[in-house]
């Protein structure tokens, strides 16, 4: 994948839509920090930034959002998740326990 990033976590959209969570670079001189990488079914990637590590991924049964867990395996972990909107990759942190490794979405 693009990201260039260890991956941790994936889903799957309706879609066909491929959601793969990144937890850093591989050369933190040369690649990008942790991300969502988003795969379309034709093969288009984005990598969407994300603050800090993060473990699993779980989306939306509307397709429209991402629930991408904070908890991380290693040192650099985080409390809580993050929302990413799919569309417009917006990111916003909410607060879900101490270090969460998974996640689904009702």
């Amino acid at each position: 994948m693009t990201a260039d990033t260890p991956q941790h976590g994936a889903g799957i959209t309706e879609d066909g839509a491929l959601l793969v969570v990144g937890t850093g670079p591989v050369d933190p001189s040369a690649d990008a920090g942790p991300s969502l990488t988003v795969r379309e079914p034709g093969g288009a990637e984005r990598a969407i930034p994300l603050d800090g590590p993060h473990e699993s991924v779980a989306v939306a049964k509307d397709d429209l959002t991402a629930h991408v867990t904070g908890g991380f395996q290693r040192d650099g972990y985080g409390n809580g998740l993050t929302v990413v909107d799919l569309e417009s990759a917006d990111t916003r942190r909410l607060s879900a326990g101490e270090g969460p490794l998974d996640i689904a979405v009702l």
